[in-house]
C-alpha cells in the first residue's frame, strides 16, 4: 500500500512539471518599440518682396497708392519734378512744398511713397507723401535712338525716361525757322519734323541753363527726358525735356580743340598759352626747347576756355607747345607749335 502511494505521488509530481515546463514554453514574449519623430525644421521665412518695377507701377489706375524705387534724372532746372527711371520705366514725382524732394539731384537713388495722378495725361505721383533719399552717386543711361526713328521713344513706354537722339541736325521754331537763342516756355521741333517737340523749361537758366543758349550748328546729339502734355487726355503731346545746355552734346561729348592754342601774354621768362574746347574738358600743357618736350603743367577742372601760364623760361627762346583736354568720353590732342619769349 504504501509503494502504491508512493508511485502515485511521483507520478503527480512528474505530471504537474511538465504541466510548468509547457506553460514556460508556450508563453509568448511581447516586445514594443517606440520611435521618436525628429521635430519638423521650420520653413524659412519667404523674403520680403521689393517696390514694383516703374513700368508695371505705370499700369496702375490713377488714384492708387504706390511706393517706388528708382534713380534720379533731373534737378532743379525741371521744376519742382524730378523724374527718376529704373531699367524697365520711369515716373515724375511731382510737389511744390517736399524740401525731401526739391534737394534730390540727378544720380540720387530714392523710395518714395505717394498717389499716381494723371496731369495732362502726364503719369506723375502727386502728391508725393514722403522719399527717402538710399544713396548717391548711382549711374544711369539713356535709351539712344537715331534722330530719323525718334518716334520710337515719344512715345508712352518711354514717358518719364531719359532718351538721346543722335545725328540732330538742327532745332527749328514751330514755324519753321532755325531756333535762336532759346526761351523758356517755348515748344521747337526737331529737325523741323511735326510732331518732334522739344520743350524748354523756364527754370533752367544759369551758367549751363537752356534759357538764353544757342543751339549749336552741324550735326549734334540731343539728351532729355520724355514728358506729356495733352490736356484732352489723347495719346498725343509727347515731348523732349533737355535739363541742361550740356544736353547738346557735340562730337559725342569729346573736348575737341578748336583752332591753334595762342600766346595771350608773353614775357622774357613766361608764356600765357590760351585755347578753347567745344566741350568741357581739362587742361594740359607741354613744352620743352626742342620738339622732344618734357616740360608739363596741368588742371583737372573742367572748362572750355583753357588758360595757364609757363614760367621760369629762357628769354628769346623758342618753346615748342602741346596742349590736350580731357574727359570722360575721351581726350583731345593738337600737335605741337613754337612760341618764343620776349629777348628783354
Amino acid at each position: 500500500m504504501k509503494k502504491l502511494t508512493l508511485l502515485a505521488l511521483l507520478l503527480s509530481s512528474a505530471l504537474m512539471t511538465a504541466r510548468a515546463q509547457q506553460t514556460r514554453t508556450t508563453k509568448r514574449t511581447t516586445t514594443t518599440t517606440t520611435t521618436t519623430k525628429a521635430p519638423a525644421t521650420p520653413a524659412a521665412p519667404a523674403a520680403p518682396a521689393g517696390p514694383p518695377t516703374l513700368a508695371s507701377v505705370r499700369t496702375t489706375e490713377p488714384g492708387a497708392t504706390v511706393t517706388v524705387r528708382g534713380v534720379v534724372v533731373n534737378g532743379p532746372e525741371l521744376g519742382n519734378i524730378r523724374y527718376i527711371q529704373d531699367k524697365e520705366g520711369g515716373l515724375g514725382l511731382f510737389s511744390n512744398t517736399l524740401e525731401d524732394l526739391k534737394n534730390l539731384m540727378p544720380g540720387d537713388s530714392v523710395e518714395a511713397h505717394g498717389v499716381l495722378k494723371n496731369y495732362n495725361s502726364l503719369l506723375e505721383m502727386d502728391p508725393v507723401q514722403s522719399v527717402k533719399k538710399l544713396a548717391s552717386g548711382r549711374k544711369f543711361g539713356a535709351v539712344t535712338v537715331p534722330a530719323a526713328e525718334l518716334t520710337k521713344v515719344l512715345s508712352e513706354a518711354y514717358e518719364g525716361r531719359l532718351v538721346k537722339i543722335t545725328e540732330v541736325e538742327r532745332l527749328s521754331t514751330t514755324g519753321g525757322q532755325p531756333a535762336p537763342a532759346l526761351v523758356g516756355n517755348v515748344n521747337y521741333l526737331i529737325n523741323g519734323q511735326a510732331g518732334a517737340i522739344v520743350r524748354i523749361s523756364a527754370p533752367s537758366t544759369g551758367p549751363n541753363g537752356l534759357v538764353g543758349f544757342t543751339p549749336p550748328e552741324g550735326k549734334f546729339d540731343l539728351v532729355g527726358v520724355v514728358g506729356q502734355h495733352s490736356p484732352t487726355g489723347t495719346p498725343t503731346g509727347y515731348q523732349l525735356l533737355p535739363r541742361l545746355s550740356t544736353d547738346f552734346v557735340v562730337a559725342g561729348g569729346l573736348p575737341v580743340i578748336k583752332g591753334e592754342p595762342v600766346p595771350v601774354a608773353v614775357t622774357k621768362n613766361s608764356i600765357t598759352v590760351d585755347f578753347s574746347t567745344i566741350n568741357p574738358g581739362t587742361t594740359k600743357i607741354e613744352y620743352g626747347a626742342s620738339p622732344a618736350l618734357g616740360g608739363v603743367v596741368e588742371d583737372k577742372t573742367p572748362v572750355t576756355q583753357h588758360q595757364m601760364t609757363l614760367t621760369d623760361l629762357q628769354a628769346g627762346t623758342t618753346y615748342y607747345i602741346r596742349v590736350s583736354s580731357g574727359n570722360s568720353m575721351g581726350i583731345s590732342t593738337q600737335p605741337a607749335v613754337p612760341m618764343i619769349t620776349r629777348k628783354k
